[in-house]
């Protein structure tokens, strides 16, 4: 029996999976913020619960609160504690800050090439773009979002600090409200 709902929303997939790789310059971008250069854990006053509410917040970003994590266990069996923070940026959109800490730098590291490693290639374009801020380099995560027609780009930020990963999973299409709270960490 035909079905006209289920035609058109397979038609809907189909050109989601065909349409989701863009052309883009994939140059490695450096962000300068010298207001923002802590470039260590300072393990005295350590604590994933002050990390994870950012002090400095960028104009028009607002703390919601720290939610139950989503199960980051799958990418490494080294996790000793995680936390998420979400926030709001200046468009009223969802942008979360995840910190994971692992039992070693190169657990840190083995966590966020697992991460990535769920990730296709694009058709065309790069997924992962490589990025400079306070004096650390992570990787940019481009993935696509299907919204009122139209294909919109999402972005996530991930790089560790010796033994603490970073996710900055932004809702938004512009990937400065990811940038822009990686940035505001100091890490």
């Amino acid at each position: 029996m035909y079905n006209p709902k289920k035609t058109i929303a397979s038609i809907i997939l189909i050109s989601i999976i065909l349409l989701s790789g863009c052309i883009e310059d994939t140059d490695t971008e450096i962000i300068d913020n010298s207001d923002n250069t802590s470039s260590g854990i300072d393990q005295d006053n350590f604590s994933l619960d002050s990390m994870v509410m950012v002090e400095n917040l960028p104009s028009g970003y607002e703390y919601l609160g720290s939610p139950p994590i989503t199960d980051d266990d799958e990418f490494s069996e080294n996790i000793i504690e995680s936390k998420e923070g979400a926030y709001r940026d200046e468009d009223n959109v969802d942008v979360f800050l995840d910190i994971i800490e692992l039992d070693s730098e190169s657990a840190a590291t083995e966590f966020i090439f697992n991460y990535k490693s769920q990730y296709e290639q694009l058709s065309t374009g790069d997924r992962f773009t490589n990025v400079n801020f306070n004096e650390h380099s992570g990787t940019r995560i481009k993935t696509y979002t299907y919204r009122a027609g139209n294909q919109l780009p999402k972005y996530q930020i991930i790089w560790n600090n010796d033994n603490i990963v970073f996710i900055i999973r932004s809702n938004s299409n512009l990937e400065s409200s990811a940038m822009n709270l990686a940035i505001a960490t100091g890490y």
